[in-house]
């Protein structure tokens, strides 16, 4: 089950005008709750190819809930062509439309500030807003960042999955886009990277005990529907989550990422991606093993 430790007083936090974005909203995000708060932000913690999208999608079941996907990626291939997983032109989304209504807008943008704009945006029209960029490589300190800025209204979900599900995930993906991936230097950046993304979330969980999730993909892909309730009840306590929502609400707005969030996915759907264990080549999956111990023992994979 999501882990996470007791929770005590937080401080609330505001926006201020540098937040605030020109352009009209979607009347989905014009609706006001009856909360006081202003919307947390859900950023997804741990490393690529640990089922994040997986996860985002499972949260945005909820209507309470609003998934706008990596938003680093946002920044970074801002001047790439296509749809949002709304099925809108990205102009038309009633999320990201306001933010790409002006060239100028994100230029000079952090991911920080961006963050803090999109949950000032949506206002209180959702409990949580989801940032699924983890915390691999360069994005290692961003959870800390957010958490200064934004103070109790930043929650970090650490997803862990084995690294060597990773290391192969990552192989195969390479392959995929026409690469021949070098696998003995794969699997030990899969490895070093993996180390780094999860000691972020360790070292965020050790500051900030109170905002601080942890969760493994291979629970979840085997009993979605126990741990998303056990998650939500932590994130959202106000709220319930169902599997009946899965797919059904206008709240998931993905713009770049894994292929899975332009999927329709269900509950019976969900299954654990275990082909590492049948199809990754001893030698490679002893060397991942060998550099990822202790802390691989540390999240219960032997």
């Amino acid at each position: 089950m999501a882990e996470r430790c007791p929770a005590d007083h937080v401080q609330d936090s505001c926006f201020g005008p540098e937040n605030d974005i020109s352009g009209p909203l979607h009347p989905s995000l014009t609706k006001r709750r009856s909360r006081t708060e202003v919307t947390k932000l859900v950023y997804i913690g741990g490393y690529g190819h640990s089922g994040s999208t997986l996860l985002e999608y499972l949260l945005a079941a909820s209507p309470d809930a609003v998934a706008c996907g990596e938003v680093a990626s946002v920044l970074r291939d801002r001047d790439r062509k296509g749809k949002c997983t709304c099925r809108r032109p990205i102009r038309e989304c009633p999320v990201w439309g306001p933010l790409f209504a002006s060239p100028d807008t994100l230029d000079g943008m952090s991911h920080e500030s961006l963050s803090r704009a999109l949950a000032a945006q949506d206002g209180d029209a959702h409990a949580i807003l989801i940032d699924s960029t983890k915390t691999a490589w360069r994005s290692a300190a961003v959870p800390f960042r957010l958490a200064s800025a934004l103070g109790g209204d930043l929650a970090l979900v650490h997803l862990v999955r084995d690294p060597r599900a990773v290391a192969w995930s990552g192989v195969k993906k390479a392959g995929r886009r026409g690469a021949r991936p070098l696998l003995p230097l794969r699997s030990a950046s899969a490895a070093l990277g993996w180390w780094i993304a999860n000691l972020a979330c360790e070292a965020f969980g050790a500051k900030y005990p109170d905002r601080y999730v942890r969760l493994r993909y291979e629970d979840l892909a085997r009993a979605p529907d126990d741990e998303m309730q056990g998650l939500f009840a932590k994130l959202v306590p106000q709220s319930k989550w169902s599997a009946d929502g899965i797919g059904a609400n206008d709240n998931r707005h993905q713009l770049y990422g894994n292929r899975m969030r332009a999927a329709n996915l269900s509950l019976a759907g969900v299954r654990e991606d275990a082909a590492w264990q049948r199809d990754m080549p001893r030698l490679y999956r002893s060397l991942v093993s060998l550099l990822t111990a202790p802390l691989r023992w540390r999240y219960g994979y032997a």
